[in-house]
């Protein structure tokens, strides 16, 4: 049995913790999940961390561990929020895999600095917070989960496994490529740090129209969006279950040929190395990718995945060339099958687990 403790959605269930289950039960595990996150007036005692562990989590977790003490042999950790569980566990003798898909003392820090101006100046709480995952890591995880190069060699490259995002999308459509019209299409958290306010100008620039697939908590963008609504150049969905996705996906790609949009940017140093899900999601689905020059957005399209944003005449290409678009869907499927696709996911986690139950 295993235990699977996450600060994600387990309704709907978050895409990784997704696949992760229907993996694992596949093959015969029970797992137990978990969100042990709670909107009462003890998460101030978090505070006394900085938000970086959740010290309520830990507490509450004490009742869960003791509840499938006999059964669970193995303790999954899904987040830094939930790492100091890991004691726990290792107390009651248990084996523990701890997954982590960003640099989250970087992204925790970056979001503390924004809502509180003095925390910029306190850099070295990233040094002191650092160290303290590592030594977690080192010292109660048996094994390490992480989604990038990056995150793999910050964290312990000794002892972490990379196990890249799965797309839910493999294998789900079929590119009509001779389809005239194009849009744009992006999927995921759209805010000025994933670089909406650049994509809604670059949308407007080339009066194509762009969906939007995400949530929007920023007021400016919602009046942008509204503005580019009535000329028509926008349709924007708020955050949909998968399967409701999967549905509008499916009938805008039997209407249009479909470009990807990718400019995060690289505020901080999660931002700049991680892999993004969004790209991963384009590639599963044959959808060449304009992007930037961050990390692994701009290895992908090196690799023949896509365009950048700066290049004119290449989008323009790429917008109106039927064969030029063709060639980098190809791409894009076929780096996704050698890195990305379900088949390896299922291998390295499968792999993982087994090597705990022995």
């Amino acid at each position: 049995m295993i235990l699977l403790l996450t600060p994600n959605s387990l309704n709907p269930f978050h895409p990784r913790i997704k696949i992760t289950k229907e993996i694992l039960e596949k093959n015969g595990y029970k797992i137990f999940f978990h969100n042990l996150n709670s909107k009462t007036e003890l998460n101030k005692i978090n505070y006394f961390s900085l938000g970086f562990f959740n010290i309520v989590a830990f507490f509450k977790s004490i009742s869960y561990i003791l509840k499938y003490k006999k059964e669970v042999k193995v303790i999954y950790i899904t987040d830094l929020q939930y790492l100091p569980i890991s004691i726990l566990a290792k107390i009651f003798n248990k084996k523990v895999i701890y997954e982590t898909l960003d640099n989250n003392v970087e992204l925790h820090f970056y979001n503390l600095s924004k809502k509180h101006q003095i925390i910029k100046n306190l850099k070295f709480l990233k040094s002191i917070f650092s160290f303290l995952e590592k030594l977690l890591v080192k010292n109660f995880c048996d094994e390490i989960i992480v989604n990038s190069k990056a995150l793999n060699e910050y964290i312990l490259p000794l002892k972490s496994n990379i196990i890249y995002y799965s797309s839910p999308f493999e294998n789900k459509f079929i590119i009509n490529y001779e389809q005239k019209e194009v849009i744009f299409l992006y999927l995921g958290l759209f805010s000025k740090d994933k670089g909406a306010e650049e994509i809604l100008d670059f949308i407007k620039k080339y009066k194509i129209k762009g969906y939007i697939f995400g949530n929007i908590k920023e007021k400016e963008l919602n009046e942008k969006i509204e503005d580019l609504k009535k000329e028509n150049l926008i349709v924007y969905f708020p955050r949909l279950s998968p399967d409701e996705l999967e549905k509008k996906l499916k009938d805008i790609f039997d209407k249009y040929r479909i470009i990807g949009v990718s400019l995060i940017k690289p505020v901080h140093f999660s931002y700049a190395t991680q892999e993004a899900n969004k790209d991963i999601d384009y590639m599963a689905m044959g959808i060449p990718i304009i992007g930037n020059y961050r990390i692994p957005t701009k290895e992908k399209i090196e690799k023949g995945c896509g365009v950048f944003f700066d290049k004119k005449e290449d989008i323009q290409k790429l917008i109106e060339n039927k064969s030029f678009y063709k060639s980098l869907s190809l791409n894009a499927v076929d780096l996704y099958n050698k890195r990305y696709s379900q088949k390896i996911y299922k291998y390295k986690l499968i792999k993982i687990v087994k090597g705990l139950f022995r």
